[in-house]
């Protein structure tokens, strides 16, 4: 089996209201401020498990204030060598 490709929390600061539910949902990776808005971690999502609450963590901010995106794999081979 492979491993999964790394995710990536983004966050839209304009975007929150500060309910909350995502750091319910992925307390591993979202923590909230004192005023109760969310911070999302630096780090790449490598484990499944953890993926798949970083994606329920995003779908259900009533703002859509979390994205996932897919981080591209690292480079192969020696710099200036091509495929």
């Amino acid at each position: 089996m492979t491993d999964p490709t790394p995710l990536k929390l983004t966050f839209d600061a304009a975007r929150c209201d500060g309910w909350g539910m995502c750091t319910f949902v992925f307390p591993e990776g979202i923590s909230l401020d004192p005023w109760g808005f969310a911070h999302v971690t630096p780090e790449p999502v490598s484990e499944p498990k953890l993926q798949r609450r970083a994606r329920r963590a995003a779908a259900c901010c009533p703002r859509r204030a979390i994205t996932v995106v897919t981080t591209p794999p690292p480079p192969t081979g020696a710099p200036g060598e091509r495929e």
